[in-house]
Protein backbone atom coordinates (compact mmCIF):
# COMPACT_ATOMS: atom_id res chain seq x y z
CA UNK A 1 0.00 0.00 0.00
CA UNK A 2 1.01 3.44 -0.51
CA UNK A 3 0.31 4.65 2.79
CA UNK A 4 2.82 1.75 4.07
CA UNK A 5 5.51 3.43 2.00
CA UNK A 6 4.88 6.67 2.86
CA UNK A 7 4.75 6.28 7.09
CA UNK A 8 8.63 4.27 6.49
CA UNK A 9 9.64 7.93 4.58
CA UNK A 10 8.17 9.50 7.59
CA UNK A 11 10.08 7.08 9.71
CA UNK A 12 13.17 7.79 7.91
CA UNK A 13 12.84 11.44 7.86
CA UNK A 14 12.11 11.59 11.67
CA UNK A 15 15.74 9.35 11.81
CA UNK A 16 17.27 11.71 10.29
CA UNK A 17 16.49 14.59 11.96
CA UNK A 18 17.33 13.19 15.42
CA UNK A 19 20.85 12.12 14.06
CA UNK A 20 21.50 15.79 12.18
CA UNK A 21 20.65 16.84 15.99
CA UNK A 22 22.10 14.32 18.08
CA UNK A 23 25.71 14.81 16.24
CA UNK A 24 26.22 18.49 16.75
CA UNK A 25 24.70 17.88 20.23
CA UNK A 26 27.26 15.28 21.28
CA UNK A 27 30.37 17.09 19.76
CA UNK A 28 28.82 20.14 21.66
CA UNK A 29 28.95 18.52 24.84
CA UNK A 30 32.48 19.19 25.44
CA UNK A 31 32.83 17.31 29.16
CA UNK A 32 33.84 13.71 30.13
CA UNK A 33 34.60 12.05 33.23
CA UNK A 34 37.98 12.40 32.50
CA UNK A 35 37.54 15.78 33.48
CA UNK A 36 36.51 15.06 37.19
CA UNK A 37 38.64 16.47 39.70
CA UNK A 38 40.50 19.05 37.08
CA UNK A 39 41.76 22.38 38.90
CA UNK A 40 40.27 24.07 35.97
CA UNK A 41 36.93 21.89 35.84
CA UNK A 42 34.76 25.07 36.80
CA UNK A 43 36.71 27.86 34.52
CA UNK A 44 35.99 25.31 31.35
CA UNK A 45 32.54 25.29 32.38
CA UNK A 46 31.92 28.58 32.82
CA UNK A 47 34.08 29.39 29.22
CA UNK A 48 31.65 27.13 27.64
CA UNK A 49 28.64 27.86 29.36
CA UNK A 50 26.43 29.07 25.84
CA UNK A 51 28.29 26.10 24.14
CA UNK A 52 26.63 23.63 26.89
CA UNK A 53 23.06 25.10 27.08
CA UNK A 54 22.67 24.46 23.24
CA UNK A 55 24.03 20.78 23.76
CA UNK A 56 21.54 20.81 26.61
CA UNK A 57 18.54 22.19 24.22
CA UNK A 58 19.43 19.79 21.32
CA UNK A 59 20.17 16.76 23.59
CA UNK A 60 16.80 17.38 25.58
CA UNK A 61 15.39 18.61 21.50
CA UNK A 62 16.73 14.65 20.17
CA UNK A 63 14.85 12.99 23.23
CA UNK A 64 11.55 14.24 21.99
CA UNK A 65 12.09 13.60 18.58
CA UNK A 66 12.64 9.97 19.76
CA UNK A 67 9.43 10.01 21.71
CA UNK A 68 7.13 11.60 18.49
CA UNK A 69 8.87 8.61 16.51
CA UNK A 70 7.58 6.05 19.16
CA UNK A 71 4.25 7.80 19.32
CA UNK A 72 4.23 7.88 15.52
CA UNK A 73 5.03 4.17 14.99
CA UNK A 74 2.82 2.62 18.10
CA UNK A 75 0.12 1.68 15.42
CA UNK A 76 2.00 -0.35 13.01
CA UNK A 77 3.54 -1.99 16.04
CA UNK A 78 0.47 -2.65 17.55
CA UNK A 79 -1.16 -4.77 14.47
CA UNK A 80 1.26 -7.34 15.03
CA UNK A 81 2.57 -7.14 18.70
CA UNK A 82 -0.31 -5.16 21.19
CA UNK A 83 1.50 -5.45 24.21
CA UNK A 84 5.18 -5.01 23.27
CA UNK A 85 3.63 -1.47 21.75
CA UNK A 86 2.83 -0.37 25.39
CA UNK A 87 5.72 -1.51 26.49
CA UNK A 88 7.86 0.16 23.70
CA UNK A 89 5.94 3.95 24.22
CA UNK A 90 6.14 3.63 28.03
CA UNK A 91 10.16 2.90 28.02
CA UNK A 92 10.32 5.81 25.67
CA UNK A 93 8.48 7.76 28.04
CA UNK A 94 10.94 6.57 30.87
CA UNK A 95 13.86 7.45 28.33
CA UNK A 96 12.60 11.46 28.04
CA UNK A 97 12.14 11.37 31.79
CA UNK A 98 15.81 10.41 32.39
CA UNK A 99 17.01 12.47 29.48
CA UNK A 100 15.44 15.58 31.11
CA UNK A 101 16.52 15.16 34.54
CA UNK A 102 20.32 14.11 33.88
CA UNK A 103 20.30 17.28 31.63
CA UNK A 104 19.06 18.84 35.10
CA UNK A 105 22.46 18.12 36.28
CA UNK A 106 23.99 19.56 33.94
CA UNK A 107 21.74 22.89 33.94
CA UNK A 108 23.27 22.70 37.69
CA UNK A 109 26.84 22.49 36.76
CA UNK A 110 26.60 25.70 34.54
CA UNK A 111 25.44 27.27 38.01
CA UNK A 112 28.15 26.03 40.19
CA UNK A 113 30.46 27.43 37.79
CA UNK A 114 28.37 30.73 38.09
CA UNK A 115 28.92 30.63 41.46
CA UNK A 116 32.31 30.41 41.31
CA UNK A 117 32.99 32.98 38.99
CA UNK A 118 30.84 35.25 41.04
CA UNK A 119 32.61 34.59 43.73
CA UNK A 120 36.30 33.43 43.64
CA UNK A 121 36.48 33.14 47.08
CA UNK A 122 34.44 30.22 47.52
CA UNK A 123 36.02 26.80 48.44
CA UNK A 124 37.21 25.90 44.89
CA UNK A 125 38.12 22.14 45.90
CA UNK A 126 34.83 21.72 47.40
CA UNK A 127 32.83 22.96 44.15
CA UNK A 128 34.94 20.59 41.98
CA UNK A 129 33.85 17.93 44.40
CA UNK A 130 29.90 18.66 43.41
CA UNK A 131 30.73 19.39 39.69
CA UNK A 132 32.70 16.37 39.40
CA UNK A 133 29.69 14.07 41.10
CA UNK A 134 27.22 15.92 39.02
CA UNK A 135 29.01 14.94 35.78
CA UNK A 136 29.24 11.44 36.70
CA UNK A 137 25.61 11.67 37.75
CA UNK A 138 24.72 12.34 34.54
CA UNK A 139 27.02 10.15 32.64
CA UNK A 140 25.57 6.95 34.78
CA UNK A 141 22.19 8.68 33.75
CA UNK A 142 23.07 8.58 30.39
CA UNK A 143 24.04 4.40 29.97
CA UNK A 144 20.93 3.70 31.66
CA UNK A 145 19.09 5.81 29.46
CA UNK A 146 21.06 4.47 26.45
CA UNK A 147 20.14 0.96 27.93
CA UNK A 148 16.65 1.67 27.52
CA UNK A 149 17.28 3.03 24.20
CA UNK A 150 18.62 -0.41 23.33
CA UNK A 151 15.16 -2.45 24.47
CA UNK A 152 12.78 -0.31 22.67
CA UNK A 153 15.11 -0.31 19.28
CA UNK A 154 15.35 -4.30 20.00
CA UNK A 155 11.70 -4.70 20.20
CA UNK A 156 11.02 -2.52 16.94
CA UNK A 157 13.67 -4.04 14.89
CA UNK A 158 11.81 -7.40 16.04
CA UNK A 159 8.58 -6.17 14.78
CA UNK A 160 10.38 -5.17 11.75
CA UNK A 161 11.98 -8.86 11.41
CA UNK A 162 8.41 -10.71 11.76
CA UNK A 163 6.74 -7.95 10.08
CA UNK A 164 8.85 -7.71 6.90
CA UNK A 165 8.33 -3.95 6.77
CA UNK A 166 12.20 -3.59 6.14
CA UNK A 167 14.36 -6.27 4.36
CA UNK A 168 14.89 -9.12 6.82
CA UNK A 169 18.77 -8.55 6.98
CA UNK A 170 18.17 -4.84 8.22
CA UNK A 171 16.36 -6.17 10.84
CA UNK A 172 18.60 -8.44 12.04
CA UNK A 173 21.27 -6.90 11.40
CA UNK A 174 19.52 -3.84 13.86
CA UNK A 175 19.09 -6.51 16.17
CA UNK A 176 22.58 -7.41 16.58
CA UNK A 177 23.66 -3.94 16.42
CA UNK A 178 21.69 -2.82 19.35
CA UNK A 179 22.38 -5.97 21.10
CA UNK A 180 26.23 -4.66 21.02
CA UNK A 181 25.36 -1.26 22.60
CA UNK A 182 23.30 -3.09 25.69
CA UNK A 183 26.06 -5.39 26.12
CA UNK A 184 28.36 -2.28 26.30
CA UNK A 185 26.49 -0.19 28.62
CA UNK A 186 26.33 -3.14 31.20
CA UNK A 187 30.57 -3.06 30.64
CA UNK A 188 30.59 0.33 31.66
CA UNK A 189 28.54 -0.35 34.54
CA UNK A 190 31.18 -2.81 35.64
CA UNK A 191 34.30 -0.25 35.61
CA UNK A 192 35.42 -2.67 32.32
CA UNK A 193 37.29 -0.75 29.05
CA UNK A 194 35.10 -0.46 26.43
CA UNK A 195 35.85 1.00 22.73
CA UNK A 196 33.75 3.64 21.15
CA UNK A 197 33.43 1.03 18.43
CA UNK A 198 30.69 -1.10 20.60
CA UNK A 199 28.81 1.82 19.82
CA UNK A 200 29.52 3.09 16.93
CA UNK A 201 28.77 -0.07 14.60
CA UNK A 202 25.10 0.85 15.57
CA UNK A 203 25.61 4.42 14.10
CA UNK A 204 26.56 2.62 10.85
CA UNK A 205 23.35 0.28 10.54
CA UNK A 206 21.07 2.99 11.76
CA UNK A 207 22.34 5.63 8.87
CA UNK A 208 21.84 2.39 6.31
CA UNK A 209 18.47 1.72 7.82
CA UNK A 210 17.79 5.78 7.41
CA UNK A 211 18.90 5.47 3.91
CA UNK A 212 16.70 2.66 3.07
CA UNK A 213 13.75 4.05 4.82
CA UNK A 214 13.46 7.15 2.59
CA UNK A 215 14.43 5.82 -0.19
CA UNK A 216 12.50 2.79 -0.35
CA UNK A 217 10.04 3.48 2.80
CA UNK A 218 7.82 0.24 4.43
CA UNK A 219 7.29 -2.82 1.95
CA UNK A 220 3.97 -1.92 0.34
CA UNK A 221 2.94 -5.88 0.67
CA UNK A 222 4.08 -6.32 4.67
CA UNK A 223 2.86 -10.12 6.36
CA UNK A 224 -0.26 -9.65 7.61
CA UNK A 225 -0.41 -9.43 11.64
CA UNK A 226 -1.31 -12.58 13.12
CA UNK A 227 -4.58 -12.39 14.71
CA UNK A 228 -3.61 -15.31 16.94
CA UNK A 229 -0.70 -13.76 18.48
CA UNK A 230 0.06 -13.68 22.45
CA UNK A 231 -0.50 -10.00 23.70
Amino acid sequence: MQSNIKIGRTAGILLFIIVALGIPALNLRSISTSMSWSPNLLEHLFENDLQLRISIFMDILVSGVWLALAIFLFPIIKQYRSGLAYWFLGIWILHFAIILVSNTQELSLLSLAQAYSDEPQLEQDILIGLATLKIESYFWSHYFAVMLFSIAMAALYYVFLVSKLIPRILSVWGLIAISVVFVACWLAIFNQDISFALFGQNGVHLLTLIAWLIAKGFNPKPVIPNTLEVN
